[in-house]
């Protein structure tokens, strides 16, 4: 019996090591498509895999992988289709709702959006994503409360990442907290140095009337980015509190040029 058995086992093995084989080897084929960002390509793949095994647990979560490539082609009504069928076959999965959150963020349905941080946050009380994103969320909103009870879970989740760095920052500087807005941007800077983050400093200093200071990062930002047409903004504002207003137009002309809106440089003219 024992012979007829391990037989049989033989007989079968290789039919089973075949299939998880495929299995792999799709899933391996859609991640090189994947660093190629052939997204068309990785979700065939993806499907391949699901087909040649139904029954295999992963698949929901391919599922959802599926549903950010599709996100990724721009086409965002069909990718929340998909992570909503996903949702529906793992409805305890925060990977799948925190993804169906970015693309309802996309959409313009932040409310929505903040429903599903809320579910992710029920389940998993120290999901560093949903907290912040839902409290990015709060700030732009004007929720003050809640912003600042979700970033205060941020720091003690990641004090020192730098998004939770980013996001304080602006949050202060948002309240005119101008001293503890420099003390977040001067951490963030310690850990590397971006031409945002000097961009963001220099706004805080220039609302403190620490001009020689604005100056210096702005500087030190322009050095990082030419193009960094928010620097030139900061600067063009420096040179109108310096009553440098020529200087100050040559610089809105570039500011201008890369990115900032027209709109933008017509309010800081007519203060």
């Amino acid at each position: 019996m024992k012979k007829i058995l391990l037989a049989a086992l033989a007989a079968v093995l290789p039919a089973l090591l075949l299939a998880a084989s495929d299995y792999l080897k799709y899933i391996d084929l859609a991640d090189e498509a994947v660093r190629k960002q052939d997204w068309n390509r990785a979700e065939e793949l993806l499907r391949e895999a699901m087909r040649s095994e139904p029954s295999n647990p992963q698949n929901v979560m391919l599922l959802s992988n599926v549903g950010m490539f599709q996100f990724y082609r721009g086409e965002d009504s069909l990718a929340l289709h998909t992570l909503s069928e996903a949702r529906a076959i793992a409805p305890a999965s925060t990977v799948i709702l925190n993804n169906r959150a970015k693309i309802l963020r996309h959409m313009g349905r932040e409310q929505d959006a903040m429903k599903d941080y809320d579910k992710v946050i029920e389940m998993d009380s120290l999901n560093y994503d949903a907290y912040f994103n839902r409290g990015y969320l709060r700030l732009v909103h004007g929720d003050s409360v809640g912003a600042k009870s979700d970033l205060a879970t941020l720091e003690r989740l990641r004090p020192d990442d730098p998004n939770t760095l980013l996001v304080l920052a602006v949050m202060y500087s948002n309240q005119g907290r101008y001293d503890e807005a420099v003390s977040y941007y001067n951490k963030l800077i310690k850990k590397v140095e971006k031409a945002e983050y000097y961009t963001g400093r220099a706004m805080c200093r220039l609302a403190k009337g620490d001009l020689a200071e604005a100056s210096d990062d702005i500087g030190r930002g322009l050095e990082l980015d030419p193009e960094d047409g928010e620097l030139y903004y900061c600067r063009a504002y420096l040179h109108l509190l310096q009553y440098r207003e020529e200087d100050a137009k040559a610089d809105a002309a570039l500011a201008l040029r890369y990115g900032v809106s027209q709109a933008r440089i017509d309010e800081l003219f007519a203060q």
